[in-house]
Order: structure tokens, then sequence, then C-alpha cells
């Protein structure tokens, strides 16, 4: 019978491709994921998190790009709300740009959602004066 992959290996592949489908645009693509391991009950367990909400970053001599990448049944339809909130916590360069590359069931060539035109987060500093009102 066939093995059905884990979830983990289902977004590796999905990553791959999307990092040969990106170099093959003719930028250069490098990982923004972290991985933590955590201790429990004498097991470890790998936690991946990702940087500026993002998987990925791609780079040429004209663009960057941060990628959100998605696969599977969640990539067929939809604008990935979760994803423009995820890129809304961060303070972006005017000049950089925000994709969801998404990866439908037996796609062949990923859906491509550009977040860029959302706009930035609130400041930190602006943040910060606004709960000092709030409290004083």
């Amino acid at each position: 019978g066939v093995l059905m992959a884990s979830n983990a290996q289902r977004g590796a592949r999905a990553k791959g491709r999307t990092r040969k489908y990106l170099e093959g645009l003719g930028y250069q693509v490098g990982s923004l994921e972290v991985v933590h391991w955590i201790f429990r009950d004498g097991e470890r367990f790998p936690v991946k998190h990702d940087q500026f909400a993002s998987a990925q970053i791609a780079m040429n001599d004209q663009d960057i790009i941060f990628v959100q990448v998605k696969s599977g049944k969640s990539a067929v339809g939809g604008t990935f709300p979760a994803a423009r909130r995820a890129f809304a916590q961060f303070r972006f360069p005017l000049m950089a740009k925000r994709w969801v590359v998404a990866w439908p069931p037996r796609a062949r060539a990923p859906r491509i959602v550009d977040c860029s035109a959302e706009p930035p987060a609130a400041t930190p500093r602006t943040r910060a004066r606004r709960i000092k009102t709030r409290l004083f």
C-alpha cells in the first residue's frame, strides 16, 4: 500500500517545490524557518517558527519577496486572510513584496497571491504611546 505523507512531509515538499519554482524565475531563495526543540517527558519535539510570518525569502537584483507557502485543499481558493493578518504584524519596507505561494492538490504550478498592497502594521512607538495614554 501507499503510505500517506505526514503534514510535516507535505509542508516540506511544498517548500521545496516553491524554492525550485522561485529559483526557476531567477530568485535566490533562503529559509526563514527556525526550529526550536521542546523537551517533555524525556522526549524532544521539533517546533517550527517562521520569522516575519514567512517560510522563505526570495530575492534578485530587483525584488525582495517574503514568502508564505500553502498546500493541499487550503490552497485551492480564497485570499488567505490569516496569512494577510500574519504579514500585517510586521513593518516591511515599501519595496518588499509579500506573497502567498499556494500549491493546490496535483497542481503543476502554484497560485500566487500578492499581499504587498496591504497596509503595514502600526509602528511599535505609536502602539506604545496609545497604551500609555490609556493607562495613565
